[in-house]
């Protein structure tokens, strides 16, 4: 089967928007031609490139709004590789592929929406007026698509979208396995780490992980605890789009408090794992509906790591189901410091071996794996 997906970002960005299709695809293209065509949100980046046996196709663009892009070229690429294809998956939310769903559904090809979260941009009028028409497109694609995957209904439930197209809705849990571990790397990392109790964060250095909360949290638990240190995993600054300005933000105020930190970075799968391993706790403490789920905290999960995470719908989803961790109300530092003392204090207790077992069954990459397999069938 000859399939194509489209996706704003794709990688080597970083982000659960596009690491939830990847798993999906690295598997499929093993029996499927796969073509990504998404955006060159980076000049380095090649135009045509290959990995794991996937072909992505980077288009360029005329300009930028916010995060997303305007490309009428875009259309040549669609049609270049729609007239062949068999199915066309949509990864939501997106504005560009408006006019993809419409050409798909004139050729009579099956259309795939995976919906994982909606983006809700807040400020002036400018920001309202994107919020409309990428809602729009996003309800236009929907309504064009035979089949729509997300994740969680807890996410999902109160939306316009499960309203309207219920039916069409398929539940699939993120296909999460343990990661190995690079031993030089967790070397590495005790080397550093010392006698020191690592909180930890594995993501993107953006506005919507809330991460000013959580430094404004450990600030006032260091004099409770000693040797606290705030590491983060992930790309941060200018590896990220649009969002330098808010990791200067960051690290103006880790100053400003005198919260201990380290920036490690982007790291592979392997050095995450050592990072999984290493810290003691994960903590999540995003902000909005822009985060539907969290899948590094299934990771840590499995490498025996509790996790705090904010009681948002979807992001409560793996803390609820496995009860490896405790929640907290976003942007409630004070409750966030309570919990942070409760899962330090029980760490045994939330990380026990019965705990991570269960998180294997409830997380289980093969049962994913065989639901998106009976979807994408034509």
């Amino acid at each position: 089967m000859r399939i194509i997906l489209f996706s704003t970002y794709f990688y080597p960005y970083t982000s659960g928007l596009s690491n939830y299709p990847l798993k999906f695809l690295t598997r499929l293209v093993k029996k499927h031609e796969i073509t990504v065509l998404t955006f060159r949100y980076q000049s380095g980046l090649k135009k045509i490139d290959l990995y794991q046996k996937i072909k992505i196709v980077r288009m360029p663009y005329l300009f930028k709004i916010s995060k997303g892009f305007i490309s009428p070229q875009s259309f040549i690429y669609y049609l270049k590789y729609l007239r062949n294809s068999d199915l066309v998956i949509l990864n939501l939310p997106n504005f560009e592929a408006f006019p993809m769903a419409f050409l798909a559904w004139l050729y009579k090809k099956k259309i795939l929406s995976i919906l994982l979260c909606e983006v809700q941009l807040v400020g002036n009028i400018v920001s309202k007026i994107i919020n409309f028409f990428l809602d729009l497109s996003v309800y236009f694609q929907l309504l064009l698509s035979k089949e729509i995957v997300t994740m969680t209904q807890d996410y999902i439930a109160d939306k316009l979208a499960y309203k309207l197209f219920k039916k069409k809705i398929k539940l699939v849990l993120p296909p999460v396995a343990k990661l190995s571990i690079d031993q030089s790397k967790l070397d590495e990392f005790r080397k550093i780490k010392k006698r020191s109790f690592w909180l930890g964060f594995v993501g993107r250095i953006s506005r919507e992980k809330g991460l000013e909360h959580l430094i404004k949290a450990v600030a006032k638990l260091s004099s409770k605890i000693p040797n606290l240190k705030l590491v983060f995993a992930g790309p941060y600054g200018k590896q990220v789009v649009s969002e330098n300005n808010y990791y200067l933000a960051i690290k103006k105020l880790l100053k400003k408090l005198r919260v201990d930190y380290i920036f490690f970075g982007s790291l592979s799968n392997e050095q995450l794992g050592a990072f999984y391993k290493i810290i003691d706790v994960l903590i999540l403490p995003s902000l909005n509906k822009t985060e539907a789920l969290g899948i590094v905290q299934i990771e840590a999960m499995l490498a025996g790591t509790p996790v705090i995470a904010s009681d948002l719908p979807g992001v409560r989803v793996p803390v609820k189901l496995t009860k490896m961790g405790e929640t907290f109300d976003p942007r409630n530092i004070n409750k966030l410091i309570k919990v942070i003392e409760k899962v330090i204090k029980n760490k045994k207790i939330y990380s026990s071996p019965v705990l991570v077992e269960k998180t294997q069954k409830v997380f289980n990459a093969q049962k994913s794996y065989r639901i998106f397999d009976t979807l994408i069938d034509v």
